[in-house]
């Protein structure tokens, strides 16, 4: 059996989507994936593997709220010609529902087709419209955290729970090509005990309190180090006025930042409740901190909790509390072997090898 893998964005993107593509691979499916445009390293390493790819050619960044309306019809006609040359008796393999949404919804409820959710809508938004028209005829529908599984079971009158895979990112060789600039700053941290944040920096996983809370502490030998998309211009100089221990990285691309994960000490994993897709968050970071055994400070969202937190992995702590902050970091720091044997276990409690076997089973494969 042939699986079209679809993605709309470069998989550097969407870790998730690319582990599920390299198993796939590892258990002998022929697969051939269709992406945005990937980083270099990605590239390469779907061509070592010899597994067919293509670029999308609309996928590029958009400029602003109109571009993202010019850019969404380009790319839709783009993948509904696609859709017309697809081989009939292949499984299509969606990536995210953003694909989806981009397609012919009448021609693909005509074939076998999983679609990968990897957000939880809120109610009533254009998502969870087509989510709910779609839902059902889905071969199979996968999700990444149990409550997630469950409430779109409910709210889409689904007759199967939906699959669940955690979002642990493939555990393959970290081949990075970082910049001088990076390795700069990385050489100039190693002398220091790294809290490290990584992740899209947005107001609601806010790190003002972190630095404070560091402050607080008053020890110049911890460092924040924090790296991922972060549109405020201004605000890495903002938390650095706070404390002066602070360093951002920028962005890098998805595998390639493990090359920083593996550097730190503590990792950071905090949400609000501003959605349910907070709420009930499934980060794969937790999965990247604890393969090196990185104990964990998150916030106390039930799939943190649930996770890292009741296996001894992390401190969950209120992220509006400078003091519960403080006092997170350094009761780690005090019982570091704990935690990180902790991590390490939690990290090899799931075997995500066969869950995608699994899926293969229920889908009689």
């Amino acid at each position: 059996m042939k699986i079209i893998y679809l993605i709309k964005k470069g998989l550097q993107f969407f870790p998730p989507c690319l582990n599920q593509i390299l198993f796939l691979n590892d258990l002998g499916m022929e697969v051939e994936v269709y992406h945005g445009k990937n980083s270099r390293f990605i590239d390469s390493l779907l061509d070592k593997r010899m597994i067919v790819h293509h670029t999308f050619k609309a996928d590029r960044q958009s400029q602003n709220k109109l571009d993202q309306v010019i850019n969404f019809l380009t790319f839709s006609r783009e993948i509904k010609t696609l859709q017309k040359q697809l081989q009939q008796d292949a499984v299509l393999w969606i990536g995210n529902l953003e694909t989806a949404m981009t397609m012919d919804s009448d021609s693909l409820s005509k074939r076998e087709f999983v679609l990968n959710v990897l957000e939880l809508y809120d109610e009533k938004t254009i998502y969870d419209r087509y989510l709910k028209k779609m839902a059902t005829k889905a071969k199979l529908l996968i999700c990444c955290e149990k409550h997630r599984a469950a409430i779109m079971q409910s709210r889409y009158k689904l007759e199967n729970l939906p699959t669940v895979i955690p979002n642990k990112p493939y555990n393959f060789k970290i081949e990075t090509s970082l910049s001088k600039d990076i390795r700069k700053k990385i050489s100039m941290l190693k002398s220091s005990f790294i809290i490290l944040y990584q992740g899209i920096v947005t107001p609601d996983r806010p790190l003002e309190k972190i630095v404070l809370a560091l402050k607080k502490i008053n020890n110049p030998e911890l460092c924040f180090v924090f790296m991922g998309k972060c549109d405020n211009k201004e605000y890495p100089d903002y938390l650095k006025k706070i404390y002066s221990e602070t360093c951002y990285l920028g962005y890098i691309p998805a595998p390639e930042h493990l090359e920083i994960t593996k550097l730190c000490h503590i990792g950071i994993a905090n949400y609000d409740y501003s959605t349910l897709n907070n709420v009930f968050c499934a980060p794969n970071k937790i999965y990247e901190y604890s393969r090196f055994g990185k104990p964990m400070l998150t916030s106390l969202n039930i799939s943190l909790t649930e996770t890292v937190g009741a296996y001894g992995a992390a401190e969950c702590v209120d992220f509006n509390d400078v003091d519960e902050i403080a006092q997170g970091i350094l009761k780690i720091k005090e019982n570091y072997k704990s935690y990180s044997d902790a991590a390490n276990a939690f990290y090899h409690s799931v075997d995500m090898k066969e869950l995608i076997e699994n899926v293969l089973h229920k889908l009689d494969w």
